[in-house]
């Protein structure tokens, strides 16, 4: 998965931009990700990964892509740091004013702090499940309706309060499908900054098999057996838990 790279990643690192480093940049629904430059002005580093640093600012001439850009990206230290620095950076976009009193916020250390109210805010992480849902030997792969990614997916969906992940799951996969879960057991976990998320992944049973497409956050969902999944989206294999999850049911590892 993504988060499996050779090398150690420190967040909010102290470190001085240099040769090797880059500028990441936010604007909307779109990132930059441009090499440093003494031209570039950085406020902020986000990530180190390895002897790599990423620092929030701006550099000049920035080519706009979408977040799924950093997908392609051919180093898997470099694929990493660019999802933790999204993460991280539009965490700091987000939280200028303090919640409790409106003043300016600072940051320092690892936290936002208010120096009015001595409020204190640490980056926000929003946990979310992935179900890999089982019915006689099939898995049920799905596809977005209105996503930029439109690659094979499972069902998912964010924790609401006072929910377990368990709970979640059979929510989501009522809401989504129609569908009822049994035997819901945990596989793993995997942090995803495209969404701020951290991902908790499970496979379940259902009773019966007649999916009903509820919400339209879905535009397809098909019953597929081990030799008919599809391959791993990225070109550099499995990096999302999606596709992991996806790849360990085709060899048979579902813990089910």
């Amino acid at each position: 998965m993504i988060q499996d790279i050779p090398s150690s990643l420190t967040c909010f690192p102290e470190a001085s931009p240099a040769k090797g480093d880059y500028v990441f940049q936010s604007k909307g629904d779109n990132i930059a990700l441009t090499p440093w430059s003494r031209a570039a002005k950085v406020t902020q580093p986000l990530v180190k990964v390895g002897e790599t640093t990423l620092f929030l600012g701006a550099a000049p001439d920035p080519i706009w892509s979408d977040t799924q850009y950093l997908r392609r990206l051919p180093s898997a230290d470099l694929r990493f740091a660019g999802f933790c620095a999204n993460h991280l950076s539009r965490w700091l976009l987000n939280h200028r004013w303090c919640g409790k009193c409106g003043a300016l916020l600072t940051f320092k250390g690892a936290s936002l702090h208010c120096t009015a109210c001595n409020h204190e805010i640490f980056p926000v992480i929003s946990p979310a499940v992935i179900v890999g849902i089982l019915h006689q030997g099939r898995l049920l792969i799905t596809r977005y309706a209105d996503r930029p990614y439109r690659g094979p997916a499972l069902v998912a969906g964010y924790c609401e309060v006072g929910e377990s992940a368990e709970a979640t799951c059979i929510r989501e996969a009522f809401e989504e499908t129609g569908l009822h879960l049994t035997r819901l057991r945990y596989f793993a976990s995997q942090p995803w900054g495209l969404s701020g998320s951290l991902l908790l992944g499970y496979f379940a049973e259902c009773t019966d098999a007649e999916v009903r497409l509820n919400d339209g956050e879905l535009s397809e969902a098909l019953w597929l057996a081990p030799d008919e999944v599809p391959p791993p989206p990225d070109p550099c294999g499995a990096l999302s838990l999606t596709a992991t999850m996806i790849q360990a049911f085709a060899r048979g590892e579902t813990l089910l």
